[in-house]
């Protein structure tokens, strides 16, 4: 009796440990991290951008903005030129010589490489902001070039130079070649060494250059334009 008893005690733990290790076999299989974030298609945002930050700079586009320091989004169509251009300068930080110059390099390179670079300086709010989403009709090999000097060395503009770049670079020009183009050519002490007009030209014939040959990891150390 004693070992009928016995049996019977032993087999509810028997049948436990059976569904345990069938738990257990059934979480072996291919399992995402729950800190692993979903492959992303969007359009990445390097430094800040149209509104000034990198949360702000995304929802200027309309994409994806990061939880964290988000600032009003502004669509002002009315701050766009009549005419269709690749260079707005809402800042006057070109001369109209300049402007031309720019609008050539930036025709050669969508001609010969599709790529299609665009510029626009402005100080946040004062912004076409989402507008030249539709403008420009951005996609994913389009690089938009913001030049926003921000609240200055107190407030969120560090750096002159700002970039929201199409999935289509993801491979050729990498993250950390557009971080060091900011940090480079974007920054606030090479702009007052050399003007934000040169930051402009000297980012541009990087974007140029790279694009041309395809692949670029780190800023290039090229003549000024």
């Amino acid at each position: 009796a004693a070992r009928t008893r016995a049996r019977a005690t032993m087999r509810p733990s028997l049948a436990t440990a059976c569904l345990l290790l069938v738990a257990s076999a059934s979480a072996w299989g291919p399992r995402r991290s729950p800190q692993t974030p979903p492959p992303r298609t969007r359009r990445a945002t390097v430094g800040g951008g149209l509104l000034g930050g990198a949360a702000a700079a995304a929802a200027a586009l309309g994409l994806t903005e990061p939880a964290h320091a988000r600032r009003e989004g502004v669509n002002r169509p009315e701050l766009l030129p009549k005419e269709q251009t690749t260079v707005i300068d809402l800042q006057g930080y070109l001369t109209n010589g300049q402007r031309r110059k720019l609008q050539r390099l930036i025709a050669s390179l969508e001609e010969e490489t599709g790529v299609k670079l665009r510029v626009i300086t402005q100080r946040y709010p004062e912004t076409p902001g989402l507008a030249v989403k539709d403008y420009w009709g951005v996609d994913d090999m389009t690089i938009v070039m913001v030049a926003d000097p921000g609240k200055g060395e107190a407030g969120y503009g560090a750096n002159l130079l700002n970039f929201n770049v199409g999935d289509g670079f993801r491979l050729s020009l990498p993250t950390q070649f557009w971080t060091r183009l900011v940090n480079t050519m974007g920054n606030r002490y090479a702009v007052r060494a050399d003007g934000p007009d040169m930051a402009i030209f000297n980012a541009a014939n990087a974007i140029d250059f790279c694009s041309r040959k395809k692949y670029c990891g780190d800023v290039p150390k090229l003549p000024n334009l």
